[in-house]
């Protein structure tokens, strides 16, 4: 490939990566599809059947502008976000990336698969330079159809950052509190080796409502003030994963699952209701609701003495 050929090529990538020509069709499409919608509006005067016929192009057309100008926004902005941890001199994990912008591992793995497909990631003479190993989640660089890093560095440099981060105080002689897309993220991971379609259905309800929380804590700071979202991070989020380990440790018989499906079908009720509650600032009201998970964790053997609340 000559050098005029592999410019030609960047351009293009540079394009694709930056949405610029999905943004110009989208902002045509709507911008035509508005201008000809209204100038067929006189068609309703004749009857309501001309109206639709001589609008529904337009609709159509402006619909799919908005669409293109929407998901592009919204694929470039997730292509930034893993760019910030992407190590283009070698690999990455695609579990740290999920931690990190608290996306669910599935989708990181969709996303980043995308970006190889659209050639985000070549090396100098336009190979295809990236690939995921799907064993272990990761991210590999290449360099001549060469990997840049061997797996079992990378492996062994997650592990170390991974107690790093678990041991890395928020203030001196204080644990690091986990936040709600962390805690999202573990639920996600959970759920996707589940097969029983109840279990697979709380666990992402309650992955769903922590996500919300997270979103709503982001958008009101004030928020982690109240007594209800300090025991929420505090006590019960911590305690619903350590729920979720105990009924796993083994392997549960019918009963134990039919229990176990119970458990996590009142916890994501409560924590769905819990959500609720905060988005009308309910504060009380939360309270009361996080009592639910209160009698739960009690009855588990996951509350003592330290942990009462009065």
């Amino acid at each position: 490939m000559s050098q005029v050929e592999i410019e030609r090529e960047k351009k293009k990538i540079r394009n694709k990566r930056s949405g610029r020509v999905r943004m110009i069709v989208g902002w045509a499409c709507l911008i035509l599809g508005v201008m000809d919608l209204f100038s067929n509006m006189y068609a309703f005067n004749v009857s309501l059947l001309q109206g639709l016929r001589q609008t529904i192009l337009p609709l159509l057309m402006a619909c799919v502008g908005a669409w293109l100008i929407k998901s592009t926004r919204k694929n470039v902005a997730k292509w930034n976000q893993y760019d910030e941890y992407i190590n283009r001199n070698g690999n990455t994990s695609l579990r740290m990336i999920s931690r990190k912008t608290g996306t669910p591992l599935k989708e990181v793995t969709k996303d980043i698969q995308e970006m190889i497909n659209n050639g985000f990631f070549k090396d100098e003479e336009q190979n295809i330079g990236a690939y995921i190993n799907g064993e272990y989640d990761i991210l590999v660089m290449m360099k001549n159809g060469t990997p840049m890093e061997s797996i079992q560095d990378t492996i062994r440099r997650e592990e170390a950052d991974a107690k790093a981060d678990a041991a890395k105080p928020d203030k001196p002689g204080e644990p690091r509190v986990w936040t709600e897309a962390e805690y999202a993220n573990a639920m996600a991971t959970v759920a996707e080796g589940e097969t029983d379609p109840d279990v697979i259905d709380s666990l992402r309800s309650i992955e769903g409502s922590l996500r919300k929380i997270g979103r709503l804590a982001e958008r009101r700071p004030e928020l982690g003030e109240k007594e209800s979202v300090k025991q929420l991070r505090e006590l019960y989020l911590p305690k619903t994963m350590e729920l979720i380990k105990k009924l796993w440790v083994s392997d549960p018989g019918p009963e134990a699952m039919l229990e176990i499906k119970g458990i996590l079908n009142t916890c994501a009720t409560a924590y769905g209701s819990i959500v609720d509650k905060l988005y009308k600032s309910e504060d009380e009201d939360t309270l009361i609701d996080m009592e639910v998970l209160q009698q739960i964790f009690a009855r588990e053997g996951l509350l003592g003495s330290d942990f009462d609340i009065e």
